[in-house]
């Protein structure tokens, strides 16, 4: 039996149309942002590869001028009310809430709605991740709704899964993630040199730790299917999201990788889009899947290291 529940994310969870429209998506919230040329725009998940490349060349040429900014509580009421008022319940994902304070934006707003539609259920999720991770778990909840999860029991799937959600690929600048707050321990890892990628993956609260480098795209191809080969679980019944910003082509690259070793059932190929990309700049190369449950990294760093000394 499928459910009829709504299930939304917020922005940042950089699904596009294509695939908000095959996971049947039901949406997502809306935040802000400001750029050179105006003070406060509407963010969208809704622009073309072109349109892209120019957010991008403009934030590298621009990037103080570049900043986010979380909805309203009022807003967020009012967008879980648009499906309310149609008679459905509501299971809402959010950023981490270690980098944003939409989930508290978006539990307030539940607590509201609660009061004023109490025959209707609200859940809201804290992904404890962002961008594409926050994609891949969105999804999740979009394919367990078909398979028959109720809205409670769907709440507490993604709960125990989103501590199993992996991103391993090359970084190029991390003076811009560090300066945002999206990379945790990246003193010990301060600058970027030309040909040099850092690699990193989720920390417990959704930051991304940096765990190695590597020299060239080529190593950081080999490095990142090396890892996600040790560290997936049922490779076979996944589906992998390989993200970038303003990296196309090394992420086709990078997906084509994936496809030959890794075998999952799919590789689906996405754009950082603005709302995410402010805050990790252009030259993010990511492939994002479900696999060993992260704790302290320990086990993670390990694992790359060997890795790494054998690439």
């Amino acid at each position: 039996m499928k459910y009829s529940y709504a299930i939304i994310a917020d922005i940042t969870c950089d699904l596009s149309p294509e695939i908000r429209e095959r996971f049947e998506v039901d949406g997502y919230v809306k935040s802000y942002m400001s750029t050179p040329d105006a003070d406060e725009v509407e963010g969208t998940l809704d622009l073309s590869d072109a349109e892209l490349d120019a957010f991008y060349s403009s934030l590298k040429a621009n990037n103080k001028k570049y900043k986010t900014a979380a909805p309203s509580i009022d807003e967020v009421v009012s967008y879980f009310e648009t499906f309310l008022l149609q008679g459905q319940d509501v299971l809402a994902l959010s950023i981490s809430s270690a980098l944003s304070a939409t989930y508290n934006i978006m539990v307030r707003a539940q607590e509201i709605v609660r009061e004023k539609y109490p025959e209707r259920k609200v859940f809201v999720v804290d992904s404890m991740k962002y961008s594409t991770a926050l994609g891949l778990l969105t999804v999740k909840a979009c394919q367990l709704r078909m398979e028959g999860y109720t809205i409670e029991q769907n709440a507490e799937r993604l709960e125990e899964i989103k501590k199993t959600v992996h991103q391993m690929g090359p970084i190029d600048d991390l003076f811009w993630v560090a300066s945002k707050g999206r990379i945790s321990h990246a003193k010990a890892f301060f600058g970027s040199v030309a040909g040099i990628k850092p690699m990193g993956d989720f920390d417990s609260n959704g930051m991304v730790t940096v765990l190695a480098k590597v020299s060239g795209y080529e190593k950081a191809y080999k490095t990142t299917v090396d890892y996600i080969e040790k560290t997936i679980r049922d490779a076979s019944e996944q589906i992998i999201f390989v993200a970038h910003s303003a990296r196309r082509k090394q992420a086709e690259i990078l997906a084509t990788r994936i496809e030959e070793r890794i075998k999952p059932k799919e590789v689906i190929v996405g754009n950082i889009h603005p709302m995410s990309g402010i805050n990790v700049g252009p030259g993010v190369l990511a492939a994002y899947y479900f696999g060993t449950e992260i704790t302290d990294l320990k086990h993670e760093k390990e694992t790359i290291e060997d890795i790494v000394r054998n690439v």
